[in-house]
């Protein structure tokens, strides 16, 4: 019995850790976002690796900053536990308002996470993550180059 308690906690605090990740987008809340992955984590999206917190939270602020609202769905969260690792995967949709008072205008964007987590002494952090995209409708959605001397 202790042992599936101990899953299911796991379990519970990697998908808020999947939800803080979408949650820190939306507010945009760099700090916060990036603290959702491990010193040395991971984030492809659309062709670009981003190595280590600083890069990472970089990519958002670059990507996201011509958007006045941002609203992120996190859904059907997949969480395989073993031991101190874990693997998870879940669906998100992506809403991306460039001016808030035209809210009819936005980038919408569908895909699928996968990605690697780690315990640390901080709890459960992201170690790499993967954006597939499945769809998009809407105004074009896509990530800005990265910056010069990466």
């Amino acid at each position: 019995m202790d042992t599936r308690l101990h899953c299911l906690l796991d379990e519970a605090e990697i998908s808020r850790l999947l939800l803080s990740f979408g949650a820190a987008l939306d507010s945009k809340d760099w700090e916060g976002y990036a603290d959702t992955f491990t010193e040395d984590g991971t984030f492809e999206i659309m062709g670009q690796r981003r190595t280590g917190r600083k890069e990472i939270a970089a990519g958002p602020a670059r990507d996201l900053e011509g958007y006045d609202r941002l609203q992120h769905f996190s859904t059907n969260h997949v969480i395989d536990v073993d031991g101190d690792s874990a693997s998870a995967s879940h669906y998100v949709i992506g809403i991306h308002v460039p001016d808030a008072s035209e809210g009819s205008r936005h980038a919408d964007v569908g895909g699928r996470y996968v990605c690697e987590c780690r315990r640390t002494d901080d709890g459960w952090k992201l170690s790499s993550a993967r954006l597939e995209i499945l769809w998009s409708a809407g105004d074009e959605f896509g990530v800005e180059p990265e910056a010069q001397g990466h």
